[in-house]
């Protein structure tokens, strides 16, 4: 999307399938515009006729009902001009959502790791919902609003030009008044909707861990930091809206003061014969249909501020760069990962610091260190989520760039620290490593897991629906869950980022036991936190502060690393003579 062009602009991206309707809702508003005006006429020549003392019953009959006609028709179309603006407007906001979803889908995975769900949550849902209103009215109506004082003006000046002149002085004085609300407009207004999305995201966060607070007794500093951010949410409208709120005042008193001058000056014009009464009267009449569509298209400003802002925090988002894959497949070798001189950093901090290693086809090669050195995100650029700051990737014998996305990925298994499950059922969520897995292929799947025995207990065993993020598991069962999917989907490599920290030993113990037999052939590349479980890979990297210490076997570290001995040592420490005899 072209960062150079005009927010409408932007707007009209999203509306290619419904431009259309949008084209018939201001073509409706229009023409109901135009009707609008006839029962004014209508009113005129009545009053002219009496005036004269020339109506008839017929005549009063027939522009009475000339003007209930022009009424009904102006209200008839006004309501197709709304449903088209509003079957256009839902069908961009579709358009939208869509364009944000898929964008979650190319960005780097660092993009939606930093970025607080809360955000993403009043992106894609409070942000687009706010165009909704804006877009199904502001411009049918706002077209309808500008174009009715131009036809009004224009009747006058053909009725009277003098009388005309009259009504539009008080037009640019208002508008002068009006112009006062743009002091500071654009700060507060940002300042507002900035304090908006943060009130958002501090109630999705304060709902999202209400456990945490009330396990933990943060009651207090968590609701503070809640309040905190509804009170500058209320600050910054106070702010914003006191700035407006007398220059809006004045401004409609004074564009709502069209017969200040019409009227007097008509009238003196009439009393010195120099305008007939039927002019005189058409005119006043007229002139009361200026005002109100100017002051309601002036309203649209804050529309136009909130459109404005909306539209600049969503294609924010949609020109984030995007992680580049060709489309044409690649030929792939049999050799794994080879890192060559990684740097990698993310929001100018560096994270990994010259990362060169291997790892052998048919090995598990496991990957430990102290938190926070660079492990996970080892594993988040083996699966393509990141590219390197600087340096090269290969996989297959191929840069990792070069390889589409979706073929790495049916190479790659990766499991995560944080259990992701949808709100389906037990069989779905396991079917989604291989969605043409049959029944079987999942049961043996789970098997192998040890997620069978924990799942038959259930009322509806595979068939239950495991909530929302699969809160209705435990993480240990989530945890078994996501691995026995990684298991069924089948591929020649399987990394486990931290994928058993919520497991009990037993558990954990079972699954290493149920993988180590599934991966005969394949690849494993483990992110540890539990040194027992990967004692006996073929290689262990330690990482410390994005540095490679030391790499080798268990037997090899223990000798000449003394990181990896002490966290050995420590690791040691903390388990029984059950779990060390579940582990040997």
């Amino acid at each position: 999307m072209n960062k150079q062009q005009g927010t409408f602009a932007k707007l009209l991206t999203f509306a290619n399938d419904c431009k259309n309707k949008m084209i018939l809702s201001v073509i409706f508003a229009v023409i109901g515009v135009l009707l609008g005006m006839l029962p004014y006429l209508c009113m005129a020549v009545l009053l002219t006729y009496f005036y004269n003392h020339t109506a008839t019953l017929l005549s009063v009959l027939l522009w009475s009902l000339i003007a209930v006609v022009a009424q009904i028709l102006k209200m008839y179309l006004t309501t197709v001009s709304s449903m088209k603006s509003h079957e256009a407007a839902f069908t961009i906001l579709k358009n939208i959502r869509t364009k944000l979803t898929d964008k979650m889908e190319h960005v780097p995975m660092g993009v939606m790791l930093d970025t607080p769900s809360g955000e993403f949550k009043s992106l894609v849902v409070d942000t687009v919902d706010r165009i909704e209103k804006p877009l199904a009215h502001m411009i049918p109506e706002m077209t309808a609003n500008i174009l009715t004082p131009i036809v009004i003006f224009a009747a006058m000046f053909w009725v009277d030009w003098r009388l005309a002149l009259a009504a539009l002085i008080v037009v640019p004085v208002g508008f002068v008044v009006f112009i006062g609300q743009m002091i500071g407009y654009k700060e507060k207004s940002e300042r507002f909707y900035q304090a908006e999305a943060s009130m958002n995201n501090a109630i999705v966060e304060y709902v999202g861990g209400i456990e945490v607070i009330k396990a933990f007794n943060r009651s207090a500093s968590s609701y503070g930091k809640f309040t905190q951010a509804v009170k500058y949410y209320r600050d910054s409208t106070l702010s914003w809206w006191r700035n407006c709120w007398i220059y809006s005042a004045i401004g409609v008193t004074i564009l709502s003061s069209t017969l200040i001058a019409v009227l007097p000056y008509g009238a003196y014009l009439f009393m010195n014969a120099n305008i007939e009464f039927a002019p005189f009267i058409t005119c006043v009449v007229l002139s009361f249909g200026i005002a109100g569509p100017i002051i309601a298209s002036l309203q649209y400003s804050d529309n136009f501020a909130l459109v404005f802002q909306c539209i600049k925090q969503i294609t924010s988002f949609l020109q984030t760069d995007e992680l580049i894959r060709p489309q044409k497949r690649v030929v792939l070798d049999q050799s794994m990962f080879e890192f060559r001189n990684v740097c990698f950093g993310y929001k100018e901090k560096e994270i990994l610091h010259n990362i060169s290693f291997k790892t052998e086809p048919s090995t598990m090669m496991a990957i430990v260190g102290p938190s926070g050195g660079g492990k996970s995100t080892i594993a988040k650029l083996m699966a393509g989520f990141w590219d390197p700051t600087s340096g090269d990737i290969f996989f297959g014998g191929k840069n990792i760039k070069e390889i589409p996305f979706d073929q790495l990925m049916e190479n790659i298994s990766y499991v995560a620290q944080d259990s992701f499950l949808f709100n389906d059922t037990i069989m779905e969520n396991i079917r989604a490593g291989r969605k043409n897995a049959s029944d079987g292929e999942v049961y043996i799947a789970a098997t192998a897991a040890g997620c069978d025995e924990f799942i038959k207990r259930f009322y509806n065993g595979y068939q239950t629906i495991v909530g929302d993020a699969g809160g209705k598991l435990s993480g240990g069962e989530r945890q078994r869950i996501t691995i026995s999917r990684a298991i069924l989907k089948n591929s020649n490599v399987i990394i486990l980022d931290e994928a058993t920290a919520y497991a009990d030993p037993e558990n954990e113990a079972e699954i290493q036991q149920a993988i180590g037999k599934l991966v005969k052939g394949k690849t494993l590349i483990v992110i540890a936190h539990r040194l027992s479980t990967i004692k006996n890979a073929e290689k262990i990297i330690v990482i410390q502060n994005g540095k490679i210490m030391n790499e080798g076997r268990q037997e090899e570290l223990l000798e000449k690393c003394p990181l990896y001995k002490k966290m050995w040592v420590n690791h040691m420490s903390t388990m029984d003579d059950r779990e060390v005899a579940l582990y040997d």
